[in-house]
């Protein structure tokens, strides 16, 4: 009782378990103006006591592990039971003084050489000279010899950079930059046991001579939130503090004169937030909560920062949203009506292009599992190229050559052509019959020529094919090439698509939709049946039946042949001859080949081993007559004639001979 009680010193010692360590009374060197030696010549005793809990109790001296030296206590190997409060007490019958001292015991953490609750802090301004010493390391040395000290970094030997200058137990660091932060230890040997000191080095921003400045708000420009009365609200200031110290950041809220704290309870500042930090910069952020927005909250709030070098601030204007929100309202449903519009458009002009594609890369292929051993049936008249009226010239080019070799060859479908695949015989109609139902889609193509001769005729007559259009067992592609409204015959062709039950009408338009980007070609795959495209071969689109002898047919305006050798020449006289008996030109098919035969075996010597084989097409197809001159107004007649009926003779041969 009475005694002068210094409380805690504010030195700490430190030390690692195993450690020698030397604690010193504090009143010595801080709170009276005397030593040791003198104190105890003028009849002051010194007694020292361990903190446990409330208590002091009485420290004996085992001169082993723990001993006492004038005015210190010496752990000879420091031991993890040995940290708390160590007390010195000065005092004789009159006179009484004491102060406490703090030792911590730590072990090593796992793969490191310090413990990091034990760490010395130095810090330094990047760019700034740095001296770093190996700290507490007096009690160590002799008057005759310096402690020698090893330097570690992060507990490796450091290779330091050329301008890092070791000197004794110091390390110089001229200019310091960011990589040179980290932890330093310092090792030195006393009394056979080493000793170790870490030294964490904190590099920061230099020192700013700035005030904050505010990210948002923005600074000298008030920002206006639009509210919704009676909806929560949070408005969050942000701002950005160059490295001032120690001290920490400073930021708050204010309406008006006045701070948050004394306005209505639901208005409440949250707690600053760290966001960003580099280098001792910072980036926080400060949150003012509205559980309810009312009228009386309409107003100005400001968020101000400061540091030691000035303040700044930013406003924020709360707006009611009423009008905005119908707005906002009536722009997003426009917007959204708008996209709706566009969708709608680009789908009415682009649909087909859209469902080519899914079908592409998605669809199946509709050929798998039908047994059908055709994709398409193609309908229309093939007539003499000399009789065809120059009007119409295109259509009947488009009909006999372009669309057959389009389909098959770019597009890989395998298609049925009465005249180029069906051999005429005394069940032709049968045959033909089948030959559709083997198909997936029945294409007719509406020329001039093939509506003035009813070209549909045998699927109105044959009642297996009229059921099959009106059933929809077969899906039917009516193709028109030009305006036939004018024609005669065409109410028949109105009645026809009136029987039709799935049918899809493609108009051609002339050589425009002949190029294979067109729309025409694009709607009419996508009225054939799905399938994966394959780029064929010549000889892979040609039907099985022509493999082989003839699967390489040329369109040629006459009789022709093909061969190498000059012997042909003298045998195309004797074909040119027949070729002058017939006032009409027709178009063949021809293929010339080569075997291995001996020439003796052949008709014709003199061509060696090449043959020349040609079709002759038959001009009596269905409602054609022979042309002449005689007869041609009697011809028009019976053509446009609805009345006139075919003969069976005229239904039977439809076909080529070979």
């Amino acid at each position: 009782d009475g005694c002068i009680d210094w409380s805690v010193d504010l030195k700490t010692y430190m030390a690692l378990a195993g450690e020698p360590v030397r604690v010193k009374c504090a009143l010595f060197y801080s709170y009276i103006r005397t030593n040791y030696s003198m104190a105890q010549s003028t009849g002051l005793r010194l007694m020292w006591y361990k903190n446990k809990g409330d208590l002091e109790e009485p420290i004996i001296f085992s001169e082993v592990r723990m001993s006492k030296d004038e005015d210190s206590i010496w752990f000879h190997s420091a031991e993890l039971e040995d940290s708390g409060f160590y007390t010195c007490v000065l005092r004789n019958s009159t006179y009484c003084m004491k102060v406490s001292m703090s030792l911590t015991v730590a072990e090593n953490e796992s793969g490191l050489c310090y413990n990091s609750q034990i760490r010395y802090l130095e810090k330094s301004e990047v760019t700034k000279r740095k001296i770093i010493s190996c700290p507490d390391i007096e009690d160590y040395k002799t008057s005759t010899q310096e402690p020698e000290v090893v330097w570690y970094k992060e507990c490796k030997p450091k290779m330091w950079r050329s301008i890092i200058i070791q000197k004794g137990n110091t390390l110089l660091i001229p200019e310091v930059q960011e990589e040179d932060g980290g932890n330093y230890t310092c090792e030195l040997k006393f009394e056979g046991k080493l000793i170790r000191r870490t030294i964490q080095l904190k590099v920061t921003a230099l020192l700013t001579d700035k005030p904050p400045k505010p990210l948002f708000p923005v600074e000298n420009q008030p920002s206006i939130i639009d509210v919704q009365l009676g909806n929560p609200l949070n408005i969050a200031c942000k701002a950005f503090f160059g490295f001032s110290g120690e001290s920490g950041p400073m930021i708050y809220w204010m309406r008006g004169e006045k701070f948050i704290e004394e306005l209505e309870g639901h208005i409440r500042e949250g707690e600053i937030r760290l966001l960003k930090e580099h280098l001792g910069e910072k980036e926080v952020e400060l949150t003012l909560t509205f559980d309810a927005v009312g009228e009386p909250d309409l107003a100005n709030y400001t968020c101000h920062v400061e540091n030691r070098n000035g303040r700044k601030h930013a406003s924020v204007l709360l707006r009611k949203k009423d009008l905005i929100y119908k707005i906002e309202l009536a722009g997003g449903l426009g917007a959204i009506l708008l996209l709706l519009i566009l969708l709608v458009t680009v789908y009415k002009c682009y649909n087909i292009e859209l469902m080519l594609f899914y079908r592409q890369n998605f669809g199946g292929d509709e050929s798998m599992d039908d047994h059908k051993e055709y994709d398409a049936y193609l309908s229309y008249t093939k007539v003499d190229p000399d009789a065809l009226d120059c009007d119409n010239n295109e259509e009947e080019q488009f009909a006999l050559e372009i669309l057959p070799d389009v389909l098959e060859k770019h597009y890989g479908y395998k298609l049925f052509i009465p005249d180029r695949d069906l051999i005429p015989s005394g069940t032709y109609i049968e045959d033909l019959t089948r030959c559709v139902e083997q198909s997936r889609r029945l294409i007719i193509v509406l020329t001039p020529d093939y509506v003035l001769r009813r070209g549909w005729s045998i699927f109105a007559m044959e009642n297996k094919l009229h059921n099959m259009l009106v059933s929809g067992e077969i899906k039917v592609i009516l193709i028109e090439c030009v305006d036939l409204k004018g024609k005669v015959n065409y109410h028949e062709v109105e009645s026809l698509k009136h029987t039709i039950k799935v049918l899809s009408v493609v108009k051609w338009k002339g050589p425009k939709s002949s190029k294979l980007n067109s729309k025409f070609w694009k709607h009419l795959v996508y009225e054939m049946p799905a399938k994966k495209k394959e780029i064929l071969s010549r000889r892979q689109v040609l039907d099985s039946a022509e493999q082989g002898l003839f699967g390489d047919l040329q369109t040629v305006p006459s009789i022709s042949m093909t061969g190498a050798s000059s012997t042909l020449e003298a045998s195309q006289a004797d074909i040119a001859d027949y070729h002058q008996t017939d006032s009409t030109q027709t178009r063949h098919y021809c293929r010339g080949y080569e075997y291995d035969m001996s020439a003796a075996t052949l008709p014709i010597a003199s061509i060696s081993n090449h043959h020349t084989y040609c079709n002759i097409p038959l001009t009596l197809l269905n409602g054609q007559l022979p042309l002449n001159n005689t007869m041609k107004d009697t011809q028009e007649f019976h053509r446009n004639n609805p009345l006139l009926p075919l003969s069976s003779r005229e239904l039977s041969f439809t076909s080529d001979i070979w």
